[in-house]
């Protein structure tokens, strides 16, 4: 990204994931309530009821070009695997919650009352963040500990310490829309940071994407002009990985993958049956990694 700039894909992110409630079919996967208030105005317009028949003529064309319905349908799913897995860790009596690359996330402003008795740390890019906060406007800030950190050039672990978590007591980390734009030697000094908080019940929730065995020709496409898109906004894809690379990758950081979704398994976990156009492109992953040196459970 353009140093002293906040991230261009984040608010483009947090659309998408909004747009689900307007343009998608109930049951809902993932419902952002509050993130309108901090897209920009433009961004705010997209976000209304769309009569029937506008809403028909969108869902022709998605099946037609089901590129937009395929990256709304990745953010959405990300977004409800890591919401799945944060419910289960607050049941298990986790109460440390890191939120890596943040961006435009609402976890504190939508869930104020689950999250009473834990602390949250969000970690961003310095210019994002305060471009978030400014977006804010207050909000939020008596639940949410800011830790601005340039990922891959600043010691990630003295941040956290400095912040105030606990290396004594599990985290849970999500960790979304962020490893693909790192180097692989980038994503794995996270990992390794991150291991200094291993403690029994810590938990990574993490996406990827591969440009290997990418069954389809639509994902490809999508791949493609991704690459290209992103390159001109000055975010380049750099860490695209296989599963086998991946895994090896974060068993070396002192993680084990206890769960990969492949494309196929998403599908069939939340997609099955529903008659919208939300789909999800062939080259996403969805993870969650714990402590290599846990027992399996």
């Amino acid at each position: 990204m353009i140093p002293d700039r906040p991230s261009r894909t984040a608010e483009g992110a947090a659309l998408l994931r909004a747009l689900h409630a307007f343009v998608d079919d109930a049951p809902l996967l993932f419902e952002d309530h509050v993130v309108r208030d901090l897209l920009s105005m433009p961004a705010r317009l997209a976000l209304r009821p769309l009569p029937l028949p506008m809403k028909l003529g969108l869902r022709r064309r998605e099946r037609l070009r089901p590129t937009r319905a395929a990256l709304r349908g990745q953010i959405v799913l990300r977004s409800r695997y890591a919401e799945d897995a944060l419910d289960a860790a607050l049941a298990a009596g986790v109460d440390q919650i890191l939120i890596l690359a943040a961006g435009l996330d609402t976890t504190a402003l939508r869930r104020p009352t689950r999250l009473a008795k834990a602390t949250l740390w969000e970690i961003d890019h310095p210019a994002t963040q305060a471009w978030k906060r400014r977006r804010l406007g207050g909000r939020g800030e008596g639940r949410i500990r800011f830790v601005p950190v340039v990922f891959g050039e600043q010691d990630l672990t003295e941040a956290l310490l400095a912040a105030g978590v606990d290396p004594a007591r599990p985290v849970f980390v999500n960790w979304l829309g962020c490893t693909y734009y790192l180097t692989p030697e980038a994503m794995s000094g996270t990992l390794r940071s991150l291991s200094a908080f291993d403690a029994p019940g810590s938990e990574v929730v993490v996406d990827y994407w591969t440009d290997t065995a990418v069954p389809d020709l639509p994902s490809r496409l999508l791949l493609g002009g991704a690459r290209v898109a992103l390159a001109v906004q000055q975010e380049p894809l750099l860490g695209m990985l296989s599963p086998r690379a991946f895994h090896r990758l974060a068993a070396a950081a002192g993680w084990r993958v206890v769960e990969d979704l492949d494309a196929a398994a998403q599908r069939a976990r939340w997609l099955a049956g529903r008659r919208d156009t939300l789909s999800v492109p062939g080259f996403a992953h969805l993870a969650r990694l714990q402590p290599a040196r846990e027992s399996p459970t």
